[in-house]
């Protein structure tokens, strides 16, 4: 009995160690539960759309795959620009050590928000657990989390009313929704509709024979991604795959590169499908990009330097920035698009209608 006695001992004192540094255990769900996991696997590759690293962040610990559910919190915290808080010791106790350092916690998920499982939960009784609100619906909520005893990392949705529903969730800096990398592909969990970021927005995927078949997508809410900026950001660079041809967004529209000596040299662009810009702005899925460049917006060719303002489609020269009152942010594009303004074939010149002087 004395050797069963000193293996069990140590396996307390080993736990007694882990809770001291701060790392959090999750349990596995209950059989009754119907939350469910759209991503697990034992790295850190479930959170690591987020640039999480698996590296300690304000002295927490990590396990030897990086996982460790408050590190992995702290990071997302220290991304948000929350002030260090170390010390905050296992999952379980986080709800309690946030109010005492003045931060709200109450039951209302929030995304941006930290959800908290306490000592004795259905989710993680044993050391309680913490996660990251990714997205709050009407109907479930989505988490990012990281488990040091679990060995993984995952993303999961819990509905409401679910018994492995955080305990509580703490509002250090609530935030927007935070999409993944360019580049990344996102399906919506309401109608399977696919879009690839580019420029922080969705541009629809009509097919994936652009891509040479299914991808990895990542799985989101059609509230989040309707969220999500309209257009790419102006500048972003996209390369239709079916042509591989090059095109800048501006003022929300797709203009035609005709080579990348007239745009300054090489840039970084996203693969998109091409039918995303030969149908830009045609309705539905297609309005993620404009079919020409929205009243108002500034266009500079590379290689002139010539500015112009775009009304109904039409580049207009801009002689000075007196007639346009004062200097605009400007677009940098190809001079070539500007000079075959109007050119009605191929298609790829025909996002812009014309040219003329202001």
């Amino acid at each position: 009995m004395r050797p069963r006695l000193h293996r069990t001992l140590a396996r307390l004192a080993a736990l007694a160690l882990v809770a001291g540094l701060g790392v959090a255990l999750s349990s596995t769900s209950a059989d009754a539960a119907t939350m469910v996991r759209e991503c697990k696997v034992g790295s850190i590759g479930c959170v690591s759309f987020s640039g999480y690293n698996g590296r300690s962040v304000w002295g927490y610990p990590v396990n030897r795959t990086g996982n460790n559910c408050v590190n992995y919190v702290a990071y997302r915290l220290r991304k948000n620009g929350v002030p260090q808080l170390s010390g905050m010791g296992n999952g379980g106790s986080w709800a309690g050590n946030a109010r005492r350092r003045g931060y709200r916690v109450d039951h209302t998920p929030r995304t941006g928000s930290v959800a908290q499982w306490s000592y004795g939960s259905a989710y993680a009784p044993g050391y309680g657990h913490v996660g990251y609100v990714e997205e709050v619906t009407s109907r479930y909520i989505v988490i990012s989390d990281s488990s040091w005893g679990g060995n993984y990392s995952s993303r999961w949705r819990v509905p409401y009313g679910d018994r492995n529903w955080p305990s509580n969730f703490i509002h250090f800096k609530d935030t927007r929704y935070q999409p993944p990398a360019n580049g990344t592909f996102l399906r919506s969990r309401e109608d399977g509709a696919v879009y690839r970021l580019a420029g922080g927005a969705p541009v629809w995927v009509k097919t994936w024979t652009a891509f040479g078949g299914t991808k990895p997508t990542h799985l989101v809410s059609s509230a989040t991604i309707a969220a999500l900026p309209r257009f790419p950001k102006n500048g972003t660079y996209l390369l239709g795959a079916q042509r591989r041809e090059v095109y800048v967004v501006a003022g929300g529209a797709p203009v035609y590169v005709s080579a990348w000596a007239n745009v300054g040299g090489r840039h970084a662009y996203t693969t998109v499908d091409q039918n995303a810009i030969d149908r830009a702005g045609s309705g539905g899925r297609y309005n993620h990009l404009s079919y020409r460049p929205v009243d108002g917006s500034y266009l500079r060719g590379t290689t002139t330097q010539r500015v112009y303002q775009l009304k109904g489609g039409v580049a207009y020269f801009v002689r000075s920035w007196t007639q346009v009152g004062g200097t605009k942010p400007t677009t940098y594009v190809d001079q070539a698009s500007i000079d075959k303004a109007g050119t009605t074939s191929p298609l790829k010149w025909t996002h812009l209608r014309g040219k003329a002087v202001l």
